[in-house]
């Protein structure tokens, strides 16, 4: 949260620090905007709507993770031993791209007696791209104390995860933007928040432990799968050009970055597994916490009402 919200306040500030010097430069020798018009083809001023489509990259970051099973060992109902285990791992999901549609609703305004201009736009980008990362291993260390004494028993294991997936769907961004104007087409810079809604998977979870030279036992039992959805904000910068096929209608080309804040998501859930005459019985949990950054190059048809 600390990271975007400086990040925001930097791209703020140098978004601040340009329309303060075009504003400063007012003065300086420009068409007005009745002949800017007439000489080009972008109107003065202008409310829109627009519909298209996006090509998506995301790339998932600062991606760790943490897992730790606590279990008592009974034997014919008998407590004969406890014991824990835990550790961290951070893993690299792949990128995932997607094509998908989009929209936008914004407004422009041309500064008197200038070609520049300032306005801001809602983008919504239906990104719907899955990064999967297939059998995430999350290393253990731990030990087991029998109850009747004797000396504690170090042992790693891992647990597994089958697939660990996480989905970027519905993304909104509010972009105050500054432009130029030419001909019959405008370029324009902006930065401002967004927010991206995003599910996170951890699919069939099973804690394995290495004890007494038996490798890979299965303590946690069947496989257990979790999953958590959240409304992320962000800082998105943006970057494009327009061009007026008439004075109601033009086409907007344009790339959207984005940086999300980061989830923080937790798990638990009982366990018991009956092996050999022992029933174990205990508690799976951990976290997980990550974030992502999107790419987006956006093509759309708009309306000026």
């Amino acid at each position: 949260m600390r990271k975007v919200i400086r990040r925001l306040t930097t791209v703020g500030a140098t978004v601040g620090a340009i329309v303060s010097a075009i504003v400063g430069a007012l003065a300086g020798v420009g068409p007005s905007p009745v002949q800017a018009q007439s000489e080009g083809g972008v109107p003065a001023s202008g409310f829109y709507a627009g519909a298209g489509v996006s090509a998506n990259l995301v790339v998932p970051t600062s991606q760790s993770m943490f897992s730790q099973g606590i279990s008592n060992v009974f034997q014919g109902g008998t407590l004969v031993a406890t014991g824990a285990a835990g550790g961290p791992t951070n893993p690299h999901p792949p990128n995932a791209a997607t094509i998908s549609p989009s929209a936008q609703l914004g407004y422009y305004q041309r500064l008197s007696g200038s070609r520049w201009l300032l306005g801001g736009k809602l983008t919504y980008n239906y990104i719907a791209a899955t990064a999967t990362n297939n059998f995430v291993a999350v290393p253990q260390g731990g030990s087991f104390v029998l109850v009747g004494g004797g000396p504690i028993t170090s042992f790693t294991g891992n647990v597994v995860i089958r697939s660990y997936q996480i989905t970027a769907d519905h993304q909104f961004a509010l972009v105050p933007h500054v432009g130029y104007t030419f001909d019959r087409s405008y370029v324009y810079l902006g930065a401002g928040p967004s927010l991206t809604h995003t599910e996170v998977k951890l699919n069939n979870v099973v804690g394995f432990a290495n004890i007494n030279g038996a490798p890979g036992t299965s303590i946690t039992g069947a496989p257990t799968s979790y999953s958590s959805s959240q409304w992320l904000i962000g800082a998105t910068l943006a970057a494009g050009a327009t061009y007026f096929l008439t004075p109601s209608w033009f086409i907007d080309l344009g790339y959207i970055f984005t940086i999300t804040d980061l989830w923080n998501s937790t798990y638990a859930s009982p366990f018991t597994n009956t092996a050999s005459g022992f029933n174990t019985v205990g508690v799976l949990s951990g976290s997980y916490t990550g974030g992502l950054n999107t790419h987006a190059i956006t093509v759309s048809i708009n309306r000026r009402f």
